[in-house]
């Protein structure tokens, strides 16, 4: 579910959570039951302390979380069954994980919600987008490219670039914002290039355990380090992908012609936006630069 993957980004991005927590969290999500406490909180009916303090009466009496509420007036009856429905809802798993593993408060859970809310000024139609993994828009509520003649291949690329690891790694990439590209030295760099209407750099910067990573799921084969089967992986699915790339902006007209990739020790000295996203593995960056 691609809001539990960008709320637990934000978490991320505010230090709240750490990156192995983060990946430890989206794992536990997928397996955890999303209670009335959170959906009360998410959808502001009630505080974080209400919720503290029905739990704690559930401890000295038998009875459900919606029927101490009821009783304490903090919700109705009509908003108990509305909050019932919700409970198969996938979006809110990340913040009951969060809860259950004692990584946040109530209270800073709370705060937390309302701040990522507010931050990211999402309206009503932007979080159902999130909500129904709506990659295409949510790429657009991250990513802010300067303004060009080429704006829509930037969003289209990375959009499709979260698709294919879906559909070929069998991921749950978490999208960072683009940030100036740094001048470090470490791991390796997989780049690609396609020519013609437009000259297109692609790549993308690994560590050897996220090259393995990425390689074995690929390749579904079991590999240990990195070696030639590793690398060639790599780099036949950022071809894959950048040729499914130009399959779709032929479609509209435009013409290139895909080089060979290469891989390179990474030397930090590249041009274009640098994209972070997370993967299992841990890190990667997204290089891009469309001209």
């Amino acid at each position: 579910m691609m809001y539990t993957q960008y709320l637990g980004q934000y978490l991320l991005n505010t230090s709240l959570i750490s990156a192995d927590q983060l990946c430890e969290l989206l794992s536990l999500a997928e397996l955890t039951h999303v209670k009335l406490g959170i959906l009360a909180i998410n959808n502001g009916l009630m505080t974080a302390n209400q919720v503290e303090e029905v739990h704690g009466l559930q401890r000295t009496m038998d009875r459900r979380f919606g029927e101490i509420a009821i009783t304490k007036g903090y919700l109705t009856q009509t908003q108990v069954d509305s909050l019932l429905s919700q409970q198969d809802s996938r979006h809110l798993s990340l913040s009951q994980a969060i809860i259950d593993k004692g990584y946040l408060t109530l209270s800073q859970l709370e705060t937390a919600l309302t701040q990522f809310k507010q931050d990211t000024q999402l309206s009503t139609e932007q979080l159902q987008a999130m909500q129904t993994g709506n990659l295409d828009e949510i790429v657009r509520l991250f990513l802010d490219f300067p303004t060009n003649d080429v704006p829509q291949f930037y969003y289209d690329y990375v959009a499709l670039f979260l698709k294919n690891s879906i559909r070929f790694l069998n991921e749950r990439p978490v999208l960072s914002w683009p940030q100036p590209l740094n001048q470090t030295a470490d791991g390796w760099y997989i780049s690609q290039q396609a020519i013609g209407n437009y000259t297109v750099s692609t790549g993308i910067i690994l560590s050897d355990a996220g090259l393995v990573d990425i390689a074995g799921r690929f390749s579904q084969e079991t590999l240990t380090h990195v070696d030639e089967l590793a690398k060639d992986s790599v780099s036949e699915f950022l071809n894959l992908h950048n040729g499914i790339f130009l399959i779709n902006v032929s479609d509209k007209g435009f013409n290139l012609d895909l080089h060979p990739p290469a891989i390179t020790p990474n030397t930090g000295h590249y041009t274009g936006y640098r994209i972070p996203i997370t993967l299992s593995s841990g890190h990667i960056e997204l290089v891009l630069s469309i001209s």
